[in-house]
């Protein structure tokens, strides 16, 4: 926490320096509460996504009916999986291990509710693999944006282009451990014992072999079960992937919303393709949330657009709503998320 606040502190003391300190004041005391108000609700809008997203692939998991009434009647209604999103957003701009953590809360508050924890996981697997690749898509588009616009350096050109070959090894890689299954469990069965070794330096290979095997073979046959229930419902899966896509759109569009609540001049295409490449910047394991990462991300792919320092209040006024808005509520939150116990049949421990 000391760490975050220091890192905190110091992003939001340097930044409003660069355009000047009278600029920064200029533009807050100008700034459209009606529009800002809009800039929260698309936040709010954003979280809301993902919480409906996260609610309905727990429900399939489950092998229950996905709509509203069914999952409230297990608990597991929109607004409790609203509170969860917050709870797990403030988890991971708070405690280290980032996403781990955010899945840890999840975890937690789905099992006091009598999700079965295979089910769990699957949930918690299939969400990422959605909004994650929901977000490739954009980082794509963002980087082609950049290729066809033409008037870049060459030190940007060879950079883009390196992100491309990237994001093109990862989709393969992706693609040849989906299709060749003994080749994607070797390589989980190497991570896990290179992992577990950095804390137990007489943990064995066949322990976690032995382990991967458990794991796999369960979340197969879930993963079976699941996809037959996405094959016999494909309107189902293409709710599940615009609610992914929402959860970018609307946080992207908050953005959006301060720059112009600021006066802050930036096209909306050139704002979203520094929003893709900045939102990946950040989502590496570099610091909580991605502070001071996504900040310099954004001002650098700005710059590229002739965007001046002015930019740095705008991003600063986003992250307040994106970043640091869900740790407080998420502590007031947290504690209500265990009070109400399940009072249907819909899971097993």
């Amino acid at each position: 926490m000391f760490y975050l606040t220091s890192v905190g502190l110091a992003v939001h003391l340097i930044l409003p320096r660069i355009p000047g300190l009278e600029r920064s004041a200029e533009l807050v005391a100008r700034a459209s509460p009606l529009v800002v108000c809009a800039a929260f609700l698309a936040e709010v809008s954003s979280e809301a996504c993902y919480a409906g997203l996260l609610g309905r692939v727990v429900a399939a998991a489950s092998r229950t009916e996905t709509t509203v009434r069914s999952r409230s009647r297990r608990g597991l209604g929109p607004w409790f999986m609203l509170r969860l999103t917050i709870c797990g957003y403030g988890a991971a701009h708070v405690l280290p291990g980032g996403g781990a953590a955010a899945a840890t809360v999840t975890y937690g508050a789905l099992r006091s509710r009598g999700v079965d924890r295979t089910a769990v996981g699957l949930a918690v697997a299939t969400v990422s693999i959605l909004v994650y690749g929901a977000l490739g898509v954009l980082f794509s588009g963002s980087l082609l944006y950049l290729l066809i616009r033409g008037d870049l350096t060459q030190a940007e050109v060879a950079l883009t282009m390196v992100a491309t070959v990237l994001v093109a090894a990862a989709s393969l890689a992706g693609y040849i451990v989906y299709r060749k299954p003994r080749s994607g469990r070797k390589m989980v069965k190497g991570i896990v014992f290179g992992m577990v070794r950095v804390v137990r330096r007489r943990y064995r290979r066949r322990e976690a072999d032995e382990l991967v095997d458990r794991l796999v073979d369960r979340l197969g046959e879930e993963l079976g079960s699941l996809r037959q229930q996405s094959r016999s419902r494909p309107l189902e899966v293409l709710g599940w992937c615009c609610l992914a896509f929402g959860y970018w759109a609307f946080d992207a569009t908050c953005l959006v919303l301060v720059f112009l609540a600021l006066g802050v001049p930036a096209g909306t295409g050139e704002l979203l393709v520094a929003y893709g490449i900045a939102t990946v910047a950040g989502s590496l394991p570099l610091t909580p949330g991605g502070i001071g990462v996504f900040e310099a991300a954004m001002l650098a792919t700005l710059a590229v657009f002739g965007i001046g320092a002015e930019g740095a209040i705008p991003i600063l006024g986003y992250r307040l709503f994106n970043f640091w808005m869900p740790i407080p509520l998420a502590a007031f939150i947290y504690p209500t998320l265990r009070i109400r116990k399940p009072t249907g049949r819909g899971g097993t421990r």
